[in-house]
């Protein structure tokens, strides 16, 4: 399953600044975009993005495994908010898939 615009652009407050994120993030050295593109991709989504300079791509490409308790906090996270408005797919947003 892919993920149109897995970080919500636009979307205020958006998924980069939610503390369980951004504390993850600062834990393992990396940035909020990298931790959740991790996610996405360690829980199998395909991730399709468009960064808007070369720096943000290399960014983009530049991310690592999540820990475990990491990955776990995560997927607790419940906001009910989609990220785009793409037809459904009987799969949420950014709520883990199970929940």
């Amino acid at each position: 399953m892919p993920a149109f615009a897995p970080l919500g652009p636009g979307m205020k407050p958006g998924v980069l600044q939610d503390p369980v994120i951004r504390a993850i993030a600062h834990r393992v050295n990396r940035t909020p975009v990298q931790v959740l593109l991790a996610w996405a991709i360690q829980r199998g989504t395909a991730v399709l993005t468009s960064p808007k300079t070369p720096d943000r791509a290399k960014e983009n490409f530049d991310v690592s495994a999540l820990p475990d308790d990491a990955m776990q906090q995560i997927n607790a996270i419940e906001t009910r908010q989609r990220l785009n408005l793409v037809v459904g797919t009987g799969v949420p947003g950014f709520i883990a898939t199970g929940n």
